[in-house]
């Protein structure tokens, strides 16, 4: 602990004293409308806060000891990235967030909000992050979370996602609970997820930070609805080949990404993508990617060289219904002609048809579109053993205006199996 946070403390604990004892009772007086449908707000702090217990995972009200680990949290990049934390967060502000604003907040009855205690890594059991449900009146509230950096991956907050739930369906009688989230905050879409939220989409610039409106992610569940997710969330394993290797998306992908979807080649067969093709673009088009596998309806690997993992496509797997997949694919220019997209097909028509029990989706059926002159992609169907089956006549607009025919392929499990017998 910082000098200056120890000599903090010392001051804040007369203001702390003083909140409590003198001047609770003010926020009881006026209580408004929204604190009382909460049916638990306007609590005393600290002594009316309740604690809230589940195994290692405690919920309480937060102490002037939590200070140190509020600051550490909040100038943690991956805090800063996401909420609205000052960037200039200092110990003064975690004091006065301790001493001042949480009191004021379960005293109003605006939020409840609690400190996350757990055991850390070092098997110490101190501060582990926030939580809270902010009150939006007639029984709703919105739920808000934060971890410690040292306590991320391990579980800590869905089990305190659930808990606090739990109070808050049960003890506080709330009808629904709204999620939001900064659009790409994988992490709480994760959280949320596996409480059961249902995801209603994006909302464009809705949420506030730091003088900007950002696109948010909003989610909803319901006190009858089940704690439960309600889609797989597909993860995206890496696929050795001999020729290639599959994996997910990283930042150092992005550069080959902008270069293989402006490509001529490229631009002309497949008319949807922007032009000219941006980082942003490519960022976007990975931020999907991810949203896809979310909801379990995509998976979408970076295709790159074993040795060197320099991206040289992409190859992406979309859901169809009943059972059915379809593959789509990209090669970067200086990809083309050595057999790539054949072995990376190869490796995620295997993928598909494989058994969920043995790691795989267990697709019945999986076709492939490519438009009538496009022989190369028409090739890899081909060369992977898919079947024609069918013709779409001029169903797609290519870059040129001109409609063209997409030729259909498919390859059923049955036949896998047999080819892999």
């Amino acid at each position: 602990m910082s000098a200056r946070l120890r000599a903090a403390l010392t001051r804040a604990r007369v203001v702390h004293l003083t909140r409590v004892t003198i001047g609770s009772h003010e926020p009881a007086i006026v209580l408004s409308r929204v604190a009382r449908t909460l049916h638990c707000g306007g609590m005393r702090f600290p002594d009316g806060v309740p604690t809230l217990t589940n195994g290692d995972l405690t919920l309480r009200a937060h102490r002037l000891v939590d200070a140190a680990g509020i600051v550490e949290q909040c100038r943690d990049p991956v805090s800063r990235q996401w909420t609205t934390v000052p960037l200039d967060y200092d110990d003064a502000m975690a004091v006065d967030w301790v001493t001042a604003s949480i009191p004021a907040r379960w005293e109003s009855g605006a939020e409840l909000l609690f400190a996350i205690e757990t055991t850390h890594p070092d098997g110490s059991r101190r501060f582990g992050g926030s939580i809270s449900l902010r009150n939006e009146g007639e029984r709703r509230a919105e739920i808000a979370y934060g971890a410690h950096p040292a306590v991320r991956g391990r579980g800590v907050m869905t089990q305190a996602v659930n808990l606090l739930l739990d109070y808050g369906f049960g003890t506080c009688d709330l009808e629904t609970v709204l999620w939001w989230a900064n659009v790409g905050n994988v992490a709480s879409r994760r959280v949320a997820w596996k409480a059961g939220f249902a995801f209603g989409g994006t909302v464009r610039r809705w949420l506030p930070q730091r003088g900007e409106y950002l696109d948010g992610w909003v989610g909803s569940l319901h006190h009858s609805d089940p704690r439960e997710p309600r889609s797989q969330w597909l993860e995206t394993p890496v696929i050795d080949g001999e020729r290639v290797r599959l994996r997910a998306f990283r930042d150092t992908d992005v550069s080959r990404l902008v270069e293989a979807a402006g490509d001529q080649r490229s631009q002309y067969w497949l008319p949807e993508m922007p032009s000219p093709y941006t980082e942003q673009d490519a960022r976007d088009f990975v931020l999907r990617c991810v949203v896809a596998a979310a909801d379990g309806v995509g998976l979408t690997w970076a295709i790159v060289d074993p040795s060197s993992d320099i991206l040289v496509g992409n190859i992406g797997l979309r859901a169809v219904g009943h059972g059915g997949w379809e593959i789509g694919y990209l090669a970067h220019p200086d990809a083309r002609g050595r057999g790539v997209m054949r072995a990376a097909c190869r490796l995620a028509t295997r993928h598909l048809l494989t058994g969920i029990g043995d790691g795989g989706i267990g697709a019945s059926r999986v076709s492939i579109k490519a438009a009538v002159g496009n022989t190369a992609s028409r090739h890899v169907a081909v060369t992977n053993s898919y079947t024609e089956c069918g013709r779409e006549r001029s169903s797609q607009r290519l870059r040129d205006g001109s409609l063209a025919d997409m030729v259909l392929y498919d390859l059923l499990a049955p036949e896998w199996e047999a080819m892999t017998a």
